[in-house]
């Protein structure tokens, strides 16, 4: 009987003594529950880069503006208002776009965008800018581009002073140059013409020269806006429109872009085909470095037509140094 109860007792010691080891185990194994370190998301760590690279285009817009080279400046801006339009470099964007148009005597575009700052941004960093500027030009504005009652106000005092005066050559100017201003071209060069017909000296005057054209056989040609564009086509009849530019092809482990896409279209505007037709685009850094060119072959491209082109640069140290792209057409007559 002992012998048995010794035996159950043996058992029960080592039921235990299992148990126990089992507990010591599992809690020995076990660690207090800890978060992770705190990271950035993929979409705020996207948000900050985006943030930084258009702060760093509006910079160098703003630098290149002060150098002079607004012709160049205005897409880039207009690119970062669109490409970030709800960032603080966007408003800062149109401020500079202001100035550029303002630099190029675009007195309405400028005029649009300081307006269009000072209601997105009335407290902004440049908001006595934007409306210094946008007083200035709208007094100017008035000043140099006159309304149809003024307009046609001053011509009628010009004829009535013509014609008690009819020979008056300053007169006989002005109003050929109200007319113009009108919109009456061909009675504009009709005045033109008599004018240089009287005084021979005026044809060298920049407004005569650059609005009629003299013949050798007695004749002129009215240089209407048509008339211009017309030959501006004739000279030049491939053109680049539509021209754009955009980041693509995400490393799967930076998650940065890997190339710089430049696309657009060539037109032909002329009357006759042309053969062999070429766009250039080259991607430039900052100081006009080059850093890669392609070519893209069209071809033929008939009167009317327009073919659209993409290439895709992958050939520079750091996307965001990449400062502008051109595209220059070529083709052989």
């Amino acid at each position: 009987m002992r012998s048995k109860i010794s035996a159950q007792c043996r058992g029960l010691s080592l039921v235990v003594m299992a148990a126990s080891a089992l507990l010591f185990v599992t809690a020995g194994c076990t660690t207090p529950r800890s978060n992770p370190p705190m990271t950035e998301t993929p979409v705020s760590k996207n948000r900050m880069l985006d943030q930084r690279s258009s702060s760093k285009e509006v910079e160098e817009a703003r630098r290149m503006l002060e150098s002079g080279d607004t012709t160049v400046v205005i897409p880039r801006l207009l690119q970062v208002i669109a490409k970030y339009p709800n960032s603080r470099s966007s408003l800062d964007a149109r401020y500079w776009l202001g100035v550029a148009y303002m630099n190029i005597k675009s007195y309405r575009e400028a005029i649009e965008v300081f307006d269009e700052y000072l209601r997105l941004a009335p407290d902004g960093p440049y908001a006595e800018e934007s409306r210094q500027y946008a007083a200035n030009l709208q007094d100017e504005y008035e000043q140099k581009y006159w309304t149809a009652e003024k307009l046609e106000a001053e011509i009628r005092q010009l004829a009535e002073e013509l014609k008690a005066d009819p020979n008056n050559v300053g007169n006989q100017l002005k109003l050929a140059d109200m007319l113009w201003k009108r919109g009456d071209y061909d009675y504009a060069g009709r005045l033109y013409a008599r004018v240089v017909k009287e005084s021979p000296e005026v044809a060298s005057d920049p407004e005569v020269s650059t609005r009629i054209e003299l013949l050798p056989s007695g004749g002129y040609i009215v240089l209407t806006p048509g008339e211009v564009q017309r030959r501006e086509i004739e000279k030049r009849p491939l053109a680049i429109i539509n021209t754009a530019s955009f980041q693509s092809g995400r490393d799967l482990i930076t998650r940065e872009s890997m190339y710089y896409v430049v696309t657009g279209q060539a037109v032909n505007r002329g009357d006759s085909v042309l053969y062999g037709v070429q766009v250039i685009v080259t991607i430039y850094g900052f100081g006009n470095m080059v850093y890669d060119t392609n070519t893209v072959n069209i071809g033929r491209l008939n009167p009317g037509e327009i073919r659209a082109f993409s290439v895709r640069f992958s050939n520079f140290a750091n996307i965001d140094d990449i400062h502008r792209y051109e595209c220059v057409p070529t083709f052989e007559r």
